[in-house]
């Protein structure tokens, strides 16, 4: 009986984040997340070819996706962590305090990894303009507990 049970809230939850997946709902998404754990949730999305529409979300400054960044990277997938990092860069851009929230969790997102250009960015002066832009937009950010973390992004942005 209790076997049955497990299984059918399994299937409850596959069939739900299937749903979800196609919606792509951040909140249905750190649901499975926290009742399944991270790498069943990033197989799933890798098999319903989600990753670039996570990365996206997360690119633009999803503030919900940003937040679900820091577990999605540790989900066993490194090609999904690398494109998730990338989209982290380029968010410094849009949405600099929720980036430094993700960092400032003691996770596995490296500072050095994220406060630097995206590796789409390419050419030096597209490089140089995408640091000046990343670095004025964290000298906006005037949250006391992510002052450590903008300044020490802004340094390596600059260096």
């Amino acid at each position: 009986m209790k076997c049955s049970i497990s299984l059918l809230a399994g299937a409850l939850l596959a069939v739900s984040f299937s749903a979800s997946a196609m919606a792509l709902d951040s909140q249905e998404v750190g649901y499975n997340i926290e009742a399944r754990g991270a790498r069943p949730v990033v197989a799933q999305l890798g098999k319903a070819g989600q990753f670039g529409a996570v990365e996206n979300s997360i690119r633009l400054g999803d503030d919900s996706w940003i937040a679900l960044a820091p577990k999605l990277a540790g989900g066993g997938n490194a090609g999904f962590t690398a494109g998730i990092k990338s989209a982290l860069s380029a968010a410094l851009i849009y949405n600099p305090a929720a980036v430094l929230q993700a960092l400032n969790k003691g996770n596995d997102l490296p500072l050095n990894d994220i406060c630097t250009a995206p590796p789409e960015v390419q050419g030096d002066t597209a490089i140089t303009s995408f640091r000046e832009r990343a670095a004025h937009a964290l000298s906006t950010v005037r949250v006391g507990d992510l002052s450590a973390p903008r300044d020490a992004c802004i340094a390596a942005l600059k260096g």
